[in-house]
Order: structure tokens, then sequence, then C-alpha cells
């Protein structure tokens, strides 16, 4: 049997012009960087080798939109500058997120302290506190907003005006990511939202002065 090669060759032609039709073409956004540049741009100084940060850009002024994870009163401001920063809460929020994720791993344990004072029943935060009021051993909690302690429990305690409330003792496992300035001694600490922390004792500290609960909380690593 003879084979018609002009046939063959025409054949082979219209199966690839149809294959080639059929794949989609990738549209790339060529003034926005691949993710992995980015990456590696925030991770190398100038000598081309990899730094890790200690602390998020925005760590002092993360607090200002806390309220935006609890009860956010104006939902609508995510969109506007922040009063503190050029920024609105929503880029605020992508760009810290992101910046948690390279930061440098502890490389010890930490102890850190963080206090919630009394909240009367028209604040927004009563029925929160309330439910933390009722925390027990094993419970796990998490802090929707970007927590805020420090090393240094005297100072701590300036947040429990009237000595009532709740202490949180915070114990801060090696390599975690958690933004951290200070000079060493007395740090402050800012937790990713969202943070996870497992409760290890539950004490209710009540005398003349005090009438305050004193947690003891580990914090969970999240999953890399």
């Amino acid at each position: 049997m003879k084979i018609n090669f002009n046939i063959c060759k025409t054949i082979v032609r219209y199966i690839s012009k149809s294959s080639a039709q059929s794949v989609p073409k990738v549209v790339q956004n060529v003034n926005k960087p691949p993710f992995c540049k980015q990456y590696w741009n925030l991770r190398l100084n100038n000598n081309n080798k990899p730094i890790f940060q200690k602390s998020v850009s925005l760590h002092e002024k993360l607090n200002g939109i806390n309220h935006h994870f609890i009860s956010s009163p104006h939902p609508k401001d995510m969109n506007l500058p922040a009063p503190n920063c050029k920024l609105t809460p929503r880029k605020m929020i992508s760009k810290t997120d992101f910046e948690f994720k390279i930061l440098k791993p502890q490389d010890k344990e930490l102890t850190v302290y963080r206090c919630i004072g009394e909240k009367p029943d028209f604040f927004p935060e009563y029925k929160l506190y309330q439910k933390r009021l009722n925390i027990k051993k094993g419970d796990i909690i998490n802090m929707r907003e970007y927590a805020y302690c420090t090393s240094d429990r005297s100072y701590a305690e300036v947040y429990l005006p009237n000595r009532k409330g709740i202490l949180y003792e915070i114990i801060i496992p090696k390599g975690s990511r958690i933004s951290e300035i200070g000079d060493g001694v007395n740090n402050e600490v800012v937790f990713p939202r969202s943070s996870k922390f497992k409760c290890l004792e539950v004490t209710k500290v009540k005398n003349d002065k005090d009438d305050y609960l004193h947690v003891k909380l580990e914090y969970i690593k999240p999953e890399e």
C-alpha cells in the first residue's frame, strides 16, 4: 500500500493548528512582579544575603485598626486612610500579614504579658470580655486583632486601672514568628491577627486590692 505523504502533511498541519487554538493564552500582568520576586526582594539586603526582620514595619500603628477585627463601628473606613497612617486599614492588613510570614523566627522561648481591663456592659467588647472570664484549662482562644503584649509585667498591669480584669501570661515557643521591638529586656510584642492560644492554667486573684483573673496561655504556632 502506498502512503500519500501530502495527505499526511495536511492532516498534521490541521491537528497542530486546532491544538494551538484550543489552548487558552496566559495573560500576564507585566507591571506586577511575580510573588517569588516580591518575596526575595524583601528578604535580601544590598549584598544579596538573606535577612530576617524582627518586627513588621507597621508595628507601632496596628493598634489603631484593631477595632475593625472586634466590632468595627464604621466598616467603610477600611478603604479610607487610617488616622495614624497614609495607608488604608485594608492595605495595612495586607502588608502586615505578608511581613509576618517572613519575620525572623524567635531563637528562644519568651514570656510576655497582656492585660484586659474590666469592661462595662455598654462597651462593644463586653460580650467577648465575659466569654474570656469563663475560660478553662485546655480551652483554645482566638485573638482576632493584632494583640499587643510586653515582657514587662508591671507595665502590662497599667491596663488594669482598678485592678479588675484579666492578666494574660503568654508563653511564646522558640521558633515563633512574632513582631518584637525593644532593648532586649523590656520588649513589646505583637502577634499576627487571629492568633490562637491554648489555656494552660487559670487562677483567680482576689484580695483587698486585686480582683482579676490570671490566665496562663501558650501561643500556638501556625503551620507554615
